[in-house]
């Protein structure tokens, strides 16, 4: 799939919700959503004054989701 590809299946919010659930469900802690085509994360013991990672793809998200829990990103 090309990247408009991806981009159009996610825009069906029951394809972009499966994907948030899937990466929930990955990574216990943190709250997922897309908005405005921008995958979105933050951890749930995160201060509300901290913004939310914004990714592009949903897999980049997962890693650098991964890479804080590994204490590996700040």
């Amino acid at each position: 799939m090309t990247p408009e590809e991806v981009a159009a299946f996610y825009d069906d919010p029951a394809n972009a919700a499966m994907m948030c659930n899937s990466l929930m469900r990955a990574r216990p802690g943190w709250e997922v959503w897309r908005y405005n085509r921008i995958w979105q994360a933050r951890r749930t013991d995160w201060p509300r004054m901290y913004p939310p990672l914004a990714i592009a793809t949903a897999g980049m998200l997962n890693l650098v989701m991964w890479s804080i829990d590994e204490g590996d990103a700040a």
